[in-house]
């Protein structure tokens, strides 16, 4: 099977929101009310093409040279069929990143507008531990050499890439496509001389590990307050940038 890794265009928005439903069925039947219909499906494309020309409009404004921070999403498609197979979200932070926001900022921006489907307090809970981990792991020390996780004081994040989503359809997992769409963003990391930085689930450790991502920390949501047993477990995980020649 060959593979192909290409950028994500606005026309593959709805079959990449059914492949991480398929990959990710058990954390999506948390965060989602049943399987997505076809308007929740139209509601999350919509906010993903919205978010797809923002950064477009962004880079443009910024210059292509030195913008603060810039996201870029591949699709890996299987040439023999033609059918999207995995997809990677990065974000470069070409700079550190200055927070305007408080963590309940940040909250409240991931449940609002309210989707359909959507399973609030549990979404609402899942992005306030992500909001949360980011301050206590990636903080600028300040001149005393003391970092914060005060949701109300200034802080600063560390420049890096930042690894958001890597996803492969059930189906085709094991194959090294997992591995083809991570590289890219290992290269620029290593171009640039940044950390890699993601959070990982309890299936992508082996891979994080064996390209070189070390364990930061782990972190757990309690999943009883929502009607389901045990945690939810999430690696956070950190890659040092490699020599290039």
């Amino acid at each position: 099977m060959t593979i192909t890794i290409s950028p994500v265009e606005a026309d593959d928005i709805k079959a990449l929101i059914r492949l991480n439903e398929a990959a990710f069925s058990w954390t999506y039947s948390l965060l989602f009310d049943g399987p997505l219909k076809e308007s929740t499906i139209d509601a999350i494309a919509e906010k993903r093409i919205k978010a797809l020309h923002e950064q477009d409009e962004k880079s443009g404004s910024q210059g292509q040279e030195h913008p603060a921070n810039k996201s870029f999403d591949f699709k890996a498609v299987d040439d023999s069929t033609g059918e999207i197979v995995g997809e990677a979200h990065w974000m470069i932070y070409y700079e550190d990143e200055e927070l305007t926001k408080s963590i309940e900022d940040e909250v409240e921006d991931r449940i609002n507008p309210p989707i359909p489907q959507m399973q609030v307090q549990p979404t609402a809970e899942f992005g306030r531990i992500l909001a949360t981990t980011k301050r206590e792991t990636l903080a600028v020390p300040s001149e005393t050499g003391e970092t914060t996780a005060d949701p109300g004081a200034p802080i600063k994040l560390r420049k890096r890439v930042y690894l958001g989503v890597l996803v492969v359809h059930p189906n085709h997992q094991k194959r090294g496509i997992g591995r083809q769409l991570l590289q890219w963003g290992l290269d620029e990391a290593d171009r640039l001389g940044l950390v890699t930085y993601l959070e990982a689930s309890t299936d992508g450790v082996r891979l994080y590990e064996s390209a070189g991502f070390e364990k930061l920390k782990d972190v757990f949501m309690n999943l009883r307050p929502f009607g389901a047993k045990g945690d939810l477990p999430i690696r956070l995980m950190i890659r040092q940038p490699k020599p290039t020649n």
